[in-house]
């Protein structure tokens, strides 16, 4: 049965922080609060944008064990598809977020964790 108060169920959202590897340093963070407004004001953003927002949100949620902001990253990633900006050179994006240290490794970050979640989604 599925949490309805948890969006990344089966995993507990205890272990958000866990799922991801990479997380946001304080500067990350800033850089997220911008892209997060420009969206919400509609604001034009180009495709790198769009690809680090979708990545700084999830992290920050996670981070945070937020299950609302959870919810809220799914339903940008859901609007933008169905806007025709779909996830493409995600790789350059998450690159250049780790280069300029707006992201870095996450120390708790476990293998597979992810996957559990994701597995769990595809069997529904």
């Amino acid at each position: 049965m599925t949490d309805p108060s948890n969006p990344l169920f089966p995993v507990e959202v205890d272990d958000y922080p866990k799922l991801f590897d990479y997380v946001l340093t304080a500067n990350g963070l800033v850089y997220f609060q911008v892209l997060k407004r420009n969206y919400v004001l509609g604001n034009d953003m180009s495709q790198d944008e769009y690809n680090k927002l979708r990545l700084l949100y999830v992290y920050y949620a996670t981070a945070n064990r937020n299950p609302k902001e959870v919810f809220a990253w799914q339903d940008i990633c859901v609007t933008l598809d169905e806007k025709g900006i779909i996830e493409k050179n995600m790789f350059q994006s998450k690159e250049d977020l780790k280069n300029k240290l707006l992201i870095i490794e996450n120390p708790n970050y476990r293998s597979g964790l992810y996957r559990k979640y994701v597995d769990y989604s595809k069997g529904k």
